[in-house]
């Protein structure tokens, strides 16, 4: 798969700058890996450290001359020296963008600005929808569900196998129904948050696999699928907000389950990149992604025929709850797959600052 994330990086840490990068943080698709600045106490540098995002405060630019994934350098500063060791320091396939034509990049970020705030009104009044919506669709379906539990538990007297047949499907129907009404809510309520009101703090990337991989031990178990966590042995923190990495990686691990053959093998590989960030593989051997379904599947409510046919109670929300999470944090999500032979889902996370 060709790489659907420009990587940008931002010379320069001061008012300027740090408005620049506050901006770049809140795109899907864009990664910012490195902001340089000559003074620690820099407001772009502080927030380059609170956001994970690797920088250095010596005026030096080293990492940018062995780095080609870089595809576009900003130079905030506008000082002609910074610019000459910027030029030197470089690799040859990345741009650079001088101060000059920032004002272009400024005004394209504050029309950008201007849409997401109309986009996150219409989200929040979609949310307030769905959350008066669920709780009436939800009220009469767990009604159903308990006079369901009643039938089946004997309660209301003994019933032809037929019948019980019929009525375990019913079950199974609403806890579906429930679920993805549950799902729904959180997608719609994820999109009313911004990344400055996300609670994060550093947490160990293994801890949070380890609690995603145990929400859906029992479900692989029952179909005899084994799934196998294959940690780092080196330091792992990233900063999060815990409970949303914890169903980040919950939504890839239980996506890679339901579509696993009986008695296949789920991994899970946390790996360091070169640049330093952290990657988790959520690999499966089972049925596999269409080429042509491959750009659609983060899309909320889409499902490919064959993924239909193995899962059919499914929603077509996992994924893009997945996505929701991953743009929030500005992590980097892809997939990878080839029909009949299984997929692969990654997810690219910075470490936490040290201390």
């Amino acid at each position: 798969m060709g790489r659907d994330t420009d990587v940008i990086a931002l010379v320069g840490a001061g008012d300027q700058a740090c408005a620049i990068l506050k901006a770049l943080l809140r795109l899907p698709d864009i990664e910012v890996r490195y902001v340089f600045g000559a003074d620690p106490a820099a407001p772009g540098i502080a927030l380059a450290r609170a956001s994970g995002t690797c920088c250095r405060a010596d005026g030096r630019f080293d990492e940018l001359s062995a780095d080609a994934g870089v595809d576009l350098i900003l130079e905030t500063t506008g000082d002609p020296e910074v610019l000459a060791a910027l030029l030197a320091s470089k690799h040859p396939d990345s741009c650079v963008l001088r101060a000059a034509g920032l004002r272009l990049v400024e005004r394209l970020l504050d029309d950008r600005r201007r849409t997401a705030a109309l986009l996150e009104g219409a989200n929040a009044d979609k949310a307030r929808y769905l959350r008066q919506a669920s709780h009436q669709i939800k009220s009469p379906l767990a009604s159903i569900q308990s006079y369901v539990n009643v039938i089946l538990g004997g309660y209301a007297g003994e019933i032809p196998e037929r019948t019980r047949e019929i009525m375990e499907k019913i079950h199974s129907r609403i806890d579906a129904a429930l679920a993805a009404l549950a799902k729904r809510r959180m997608l719609a309520d994820l999109r009313c948050i911004d990344r400055d009101e996300l609670g994060t703090s550093a947490v160990p990337l293994s801890e949070a696999i380890d609690q995603a991989v145990e929400l859906h031990t029992a479900r692989a178990g029952e179909r005899g699928i084994e799934i196998r966590v294959l940690p780092l042995d080196e330091p792992d923190l990233v900063l999060c907000d815990p409970q949303m990495m914890v169903t980040l990686l919950s939504e890839l691990v239980e996506n890679a389950v339901i579509y696993s053959h009986d008695h296949g093998l789920v991994e899970v590989a946390v790996s360091a990149q070169r640049d330093g960030r952290l990657a988790v593989c959520v690999r499966n051997h089972g049925i596999g992604i269409p080429a042509r379904c491959l750009p659609h599947i983060f899309d909320e409510d889409y499902r490919a025929d064959r993924a239909v046919k193995q899962h059919p109670d499914g929603a077509g929300l996992g994924l893009a709850i997945a996505r929701e999470i991953a743009d929030l944090h500005g992590f980097h999500l892809a997939a990878e797959s080839e029909e009949g032979h299984g997929s692969v889902f990654t997810v690219t996370v910075p470490p936490a600052a040290p201390g």
